[in-house]
């Protein structure tokens, strides 16, 4: 009872702060405004988290679990490889495009071990589903034969990490959900066959339909 009572306090706080970070960025939230935005102590918050340094890390890493869930749940379904694809894009599109870009900023800037393990997850997690994506729509002849898994998977990986590094400019004039379908976009052009083309041109919309 005691562990589980610890755990909703813990998610509480990881909640509270993520909003607060999405509302006004990462640099101008205290500890303190985290605090009183879930109605605990200051005390209480650290007795969860060393600092705000790891608050943030787990903020991202809560985040990465839920979009390896949705990959997951997507996978789980009998569509095919496009869909899949555009529908795991939606997903991302819809989860994303409130983002307050100044969070991306921060942790760009202030937070190097988040942002990092923010490219980790694109690196390892997102290559790797791409890479199982392309795999089946090869074997179902929607994306072309000729594709070397591994480097077209890379490849993605490459986009995703420049949009987030344009995103995170302050240079920047896109936003997240324009950008997102631009770079999918390319990326299925540019790896389907006629068959996947056809599919696609009838769907490819989806991708910034309102859940």
């Amino acid at each position: 009872m005691y562990l589980h009572l610890n755990l909703e306090e813990a998610n509480k706080i990881l909640q509270g702060a993520a909003s607060l970070f999405m509302r006004i960025g990462i640099k101008s939230v205290s500890m303190d405004d985290i605090a009183r935005e879930i109605g605990v102590s200051k005390k209480t918050i650290y007795k969860h988290y060393s600092d705000k340094k790891e608050l943030v890390l787990r903020v991202i890493e809560a985040d990465h679990r839920n979009e390896m869930k949705a990959c997951e749940e997507c996978y789980k379904t009998g569509e095919n490889a496009v869909q899949k694809m555009i529908d795991i894009s939606r997903h991302i599109s819809n989860h994303h495009r409130d983002t307050n870009l100044t969070v991306l900023y921060d942790l760009q800037k202030y937070y190097p071990e988040a942002w990092d393990r923010v490219s980790e997850f694109q690196k390892e997690f997102i290559q790797h589903a791409i890479g199982q994506n392309i795999e089946e729509g090869k074997h179902e002849k929607l994306y072309r034969a000729d594709l070397d898994v591994f480097t077209t998977a890379s490849m993605y990986g490459t986009l995703i990490r420049g949009m987030m590094k344009q995103l995170a400019s302050r240079q920047n004039t896109y936003d997240f959900k324009t950008l997102h379908l631009q770079m999918v976009s390319y990326h299925l052009y540019g790896i389907c066959t006629s068959t996947g083309r056809a599919y696609l041109k009838q769907h490819i919309n989806e991708i910034t339909n309102e859940k």
